[in-house]
């Protein structure tokens, strides 16, 4: 169970996300979850560009995501 302290903190972590992310981004974002769960049999919290950076696997889809933005997959490991 969680302390009121630790919900205060989630609670405010959620609010800043919906402020900062269009609902279309965090569709975006949950579909890229669970592709990390259903392809790479990886975490629900985590997305398959920081999936693959962690671990090293498809090291090609990190070249291609590399054309959009630089370094994507360890910038996005973690996430």
């Amino acid at each position: 169970m969680r302390t009121e302290e630790e919900n205060k903190i989630l609670i405010a972590k959620f609010e800043n996300d919906v402020k900062k992310r269009s609902r279309f981004f965090r569709l975006l974002l949950v579909l890229d979850q669970l592709g990390n769960v259903l392809f790479l049999n990886g975490s629900q919290d985590e997305t398959i560009s920081s999936h693959i950076g962690r671990t090293g696997r498809a090291p090609r889809l990190c070249w291609m995501l590399r054309k959009l933005k630089s370094k994507h997959c360890k910038k996005s490991e973690g996430e």
